[in-house]
């Protein structure tokens, strides 16, 4: 049984005994595994995405914790990616940023990938295309 879900699904697993729980609440889904990477399988196969949403209980406090302190840093680092990406486009559009190769060290890009990015047509500043 395969599910197309939009958005990612909170998934919670548990290490208990031998192997791991995985629950899905919003579709009243468990699932046991004895190893994390099958029961990671078996969630992608279920839910029809590869954007799960995992909250992990693995018996081991400061884990969990360390666990969630890397999600979170990992997601603010996408989020500061995606600016610096706006916040590049935005200097590449302007016409008194030189030559492809002074853009290049004046963004700390390759010039070949400065090229890459004039040469594909760069989206407006608000990041549309």
């Amino acid at each position: 049984m395969t599910r197309q879900l939009g958005r990612p699904v909170v998934v919670l697993v548990i290490r208990e005994g031998g192997g791991w729980l995985a629950e899905v609440a919003a579709l009243g889904v468990v699932r046991r595994a004895r190893c994390l990477v099958t029961l990671d399988h078996q969630m992608r196969d279920l839910l029809g995405t590869n954007s799960v949403d995992y909250q992990f209980q693995t018996g081991d406090a400061e884990l969990d914790r360390l666990l969630m302190q890397i999600r979170s840093a990992k997601g603010a680092a996408g989020r500061y990616e995606e600016r610096a990406r706006r916040l590049t486009r935005r200097a590449l559009l302007l016409p008194s940023g030189g030559s492809g190769r002074d853009l290049a060290v004046l963004l700390g890009l390759s010039h070949q990938r400065v090229h890459q990015l004039m040469r594909h047509g760069l989206p407006n500043a608000e990041g549309e295309a």
